[in-house]
């Protein structure tokens, strides 16, 4: 009866690696009540992205969470053509330049939460950099702080997510007053982001203007034609960094505190984006010492470690026959923990992106934000976020990890996080 269940919430990556070598690029794996065909491996990769665009849906997966907002067809749970409409309509408020248009609002965000902390003070590092991340992306793809919602928008996300995605939490958590007062707060903030947009006519238009605008036009009348559905988009940057890009910072920073050479790299890299003021928005996209620990931070720590699909339609894999209905994990970041690809792959080495080596090049090798058709609309921005965020920490301040010799254990809440375990103390303000 319990199967696979206990190994995969160990572990769940270290699982799916160990079954690939041993199984090959698809198996079956049973937990709990759940039967899950798993396609994993670089030939997995290599075909969904080539081959696999018709052959996976999101609806199963999706759909309950965006209905608990009252927002059937969100963008997470359509395919096909509605899909890539959706996407066309946010891809430029979600890219990585419209993020960067506005650097010093970016920097100023982040230097004013770290000067909140006096030297000796400490804080959780997911705590610290969901602070930073969701103002920044709330006030720039949306014209909105969260404020004193942060808290909303962690428990409605989290228990929305744990609830209806990936089901480790039961249903009764929905009934639950602390999570109604949460969500109630959190739609009470999205009614009040539409309607000043509504109210307010911009120069530069930001994403909630573009959604707006689309809900007028005939063809997104299923995607965006009530106001629970404008809504729940137009919150998308509050739900986009919180267990995205915070988690990836918060993983960042740890790597380097335990790597103090390739901290002290970026330390001086840091220094030097900012060493004439504010740094551009070529030098933050510029490969470099920050850009490669940060690329081997979500190898070891993807974002999205695994994709949960339903096979739309028979196919064949690898000499096996998948039926239309049936569960589908995509194991995409296996390959990031293959020898072949990777030598020692367990080790933090941000040499593996260096012109000569580039091991996450090769086919198949480097997947962190996900695969297929619904792949990670802002995963550039992200990157570029990540980089920005560490490299302003650097420059203000030097923290220290409170327990460095306590073993942390990465943990699905709904993502891959440390969540409250790893904390810091802020030793220096340096400028």
């Amino acid at each position: 009866m319990v199967g696979n269940a206990l190994a995969m919430q160990q572990d769940l990556v270290a699982f799916l690696v160990k079954q690939y070598q041993q199984l090959g690029p698809i198996f079956r794996v049973r937990a709990l009540n759940q039967e899950f065909v798993i396609l994993a491996g670089p030939e997995a990769n290599t075909f969904v992205t080539q081959m696999g665009a018709d052959k996976f849906r999101s609806h199963e997966v999706w759909d309950s969470f965006g209905c608990e907002f009252g927002a059937k067809n969100s963008m997470l749970a359509i395919d096909g053509p509605p899909h890539l409409q959706m996407r066309k309509l946010l891809k430029p408020a979600y890219s990585v330049g419209n993020l960067l248009a506005d650097i010093p609002l970016l920097v100023d965000i982040a230097q004013t939460v770290v000067k909140r902390f006096q030297v000796g003070e400490e804080v959780e590092a997911l705590t610290l950099f969901r602070l930073i991340v969701t103002e920044q992306l709330g006030r720039a793809l949306a014209n909105h702080a969260p404020g004193t919602n942060l808290q909303n928008i962690i428990t409605t996300i989290r228990v929305g997510l744990n609830v209806h995605m990936t089901k480790q939490m039961p249903t009764f958590m929905l009934k639950l007053p602390s999570y109604k007062r949460a969500k109630q707060h959190y739609l009470a903030m999205g009614k009040e982001i539409v309607a000043e947009h509504r109210a307010t006519e911009r120069d530069r238009k930001d994403l909630v203007d573009n959604i707006l605008e689309a809900s007028q036009k005939p063809e997104y009348h299923d995607i965006l034609g009530s106001e629970e559905q404008i809504i729940f988009a137009s919150l998308g940057p509050f739900v986009a960094g919180l267990d995205t890009v915070a988690n990836e910072c918060t993983f960042m920073l740890y790597e380097l505190l335990n790597h103090p050479e390739v901290l002290a790299q970026c330390i001086e890299v840091a220094d030097q984006l900012f060493s004439e003021g504010l740094p551009a928005q070529e030098q933050i996209r510029t490969r470099d010492v920050l850009h490669d620990a940060m690329m081997e931070t979500l190898r070891l720590h993807s974002i999205a470690p695994v994709v949960t699909r339903t096979a739309a339609k028979d196919f064949a894999f690898a000499g096996h026959s998948v039926k239309e209905g049936q569960n589908v994990m995509l194991a995409n970041t296996v390959s990031h923990f293959l020898p072949k690809f990777y030598p020692d792959p367990y080790t933090f080495d941000i040499g593996r992106y260096s012109e000569e080596r580039k091991e996450h090049k090769q086919r198949g090798a480097y997947n962190p934000f996900g695969i297929g058709t619904h792949l990670c609309l802002g995963a550039g921005a992200a990157e570029a976020q990540i980089v920005l965020v560490i490299a302003t920490l650097l420059h203000l301040a030097r923290v220290e990890q409170v327990s460095p010799l306590s073993k942390l254990r990465v943990k699905n809440d709904p993502t891959p996080t440390f969540g409250t375990a790893f904390r810091v103390r802020f030793s220096e303000h340096r400028h």
